[in-house]
């Protein structure tokens, strides 16, 4: 009988040796332009809305100092006019509401809190009637004038009477 040959035994293959990966080509860098575009328009905004903002702090200073100006003319004209009454006395107070156009002309007085004597606030009302007019509020900006002096309240104190 014939003797079956041994099977010969298969050489083992090599591993493929693995194949380099082929190198990635370089993304283009981002154009520099296009960035610094982008953060300069964010600066620019930037600077716009600070520079924004400082105008309205310094428009609002501005319209504080005119108002406090102008409520100082509007108070020296009106105690000006003002007769107290003899039996006017420390710690009284009466507080107004003075309705005025952009001309300056009052249009209404008002009682809005009584100091309880009644001839205390009739002369107080009759003061600012005897004004009758603050021209000086015509120089006025009209968004100053609608803000502040459309409706003025204005507070009468005996405070500087000798009792």
């Amino acid at each position: 009988k014939p003797k079956p040959k041994p099977k010969a035994k298969a050489k083992p293959k090599p591993k493929p040796k693995a194949k380099p990966k082929p190198k990635a080509k370089p993304k283009p860098a981002p154009e520099p332009t296009s960035k610094p575009e982008r953060d300069t328009q964010q600066l620019e905004q930037q600077f716009a809305s600070a520079l924004a903002e400082e105008e309205e702090f310094l428009e609002a200073e501005t319209d504080a100092q005119l108002v406090s100006s102008y409520s100082a003319y509007i108070y020296e004209r009106v105690a000006g006019n003002w007769n107290r009454p003899p039996s006017a006395r420390r710690g009284m107070e009466v507080e107004l509401l003075i309705q005025l156009v952009p001309t300056g002309q009052v249009v209404n007085v008002i009682v809005a809190k009584s100091s309880g004597h009644a001839a205390f606030d009739r002369s107080a009302e009759q003061a600012v009637h005897k004004a009758g007019r603050f021209d000086k509020l015509q120089e006025l900006p009209s968004r100053v004038f609608e803000n502040n002096f459309r409706k003025l309240r204005l507070v009468f104190r005996p405070e500087d009477l000798r009792l």
